[in-house]
């Protein structure tokens, strides 16, 4: 563990080090951050970074990244905190996402139950996080209605995405064919490739070998031809890993 621990610091320097020089920051910053490996790279995001511009937003996730790595409870044990302090809506909601984010569903489900009450019973975000527990907790009936309430109260939040989710928890109880019918509507609007990967998912649990690999290959085809995101490669990725499977058990 102490390797570890020892090669992140590194890395979080080398990174920090690095934008110090491409955006020509003075160079004192390098010996701040290599005489004060973490409290150094601390005060340069404080000072140089933030506030800043996209790159360096991003810079600072990959920051907030590895410090979380180094202490991985930090953001839970400030969210109890916070909890202990402040019992709001607010609060509960951050709660559960850090436990989900954690995989522990059954508390996170907890918190969501507590949390949707009064005003906040038909809250959109609250209930596509409270389905998203549930689904991920194998719930999936549970997952589905909570999304069929979100569709019907706020028929404009993220439609695409509860829609996906709601076809995917359909096929995970059992109901193919509604998934299938679902999720078809979704194909030609759906921004990004992950609708057409869950469907030949769903053809593929249905008996229908041929047609998943068909979906595969137009997932594979579109990654190719069109340059996609970084999301959207991991999509590509996993349909090549779809067909060497397919074509594995096969020979």
């Amino acid at each position: 563990m102490p390797i570890i621990m020892g090669g992140v610091v590194v890395l979080l320097q080398l990174t920090v080090i690095f934008h110090a020089m491409k955006t020509r920051r003075p160079y004192y910053w390098i010996f701040i951050i290599m005489g004060f490996p973490v409290l150094g790279c601390v005060i340069y995001f404080i000072i140089e970074v933030l506030p800043g511009s996209r790159s360096e937003r991003g810079l600072t996730k990959i920051g907030n990244d590895i410090v979380k790595a180094i202490n991985p409870d930090r953001d839970m044990k400030r969210k109890a905190e916070e909890l202990a302090i402040c019992g709001s809506v607010e609060n509960k909601l951050k709660m559960a996402g850090e436990l989900v984010e954690r995989g522990m569903f059954d508390e996170a489900i907890d918190l969501y139950k507590n949390a949707r009450e009064g005003q906040y019973y038909f809250a959109s975000d609250l209930l596509y996080n409270f389905a998203r527990a549930r689904f991920f907790n194998g719930e999936y009936l549970e997952a589905r209605k909570l999304l069929g309430e979100l569709q019907e109260h706020a028929p404009r939040y993220y439609p695409q995405e509860v829609a996906l989710m709601k076809a995917r928890a359909a096929a995970k109880f059992g109901d193919r064919s509604t998934a299938r019918a679902e999720i078809e509507v979704l194909l030609d609007r759906f921004v990004g490739l992950e609708a057409r990967y869950r469907y030949a998912e769903v053809l593929f649990e249905d008996g229908q070998a041929a047609r998943a690999k068909a979906e595969l290959e137009r997932v594979l085809d579109h990654a190719k031809r069109f340059k996609v995101s970084a999301e959207e490669k991991t999509w590509a990725k996993l349909a090549r890993q779809g067909l060497a499977s397919m074509t594995t058990a096969a020979a």
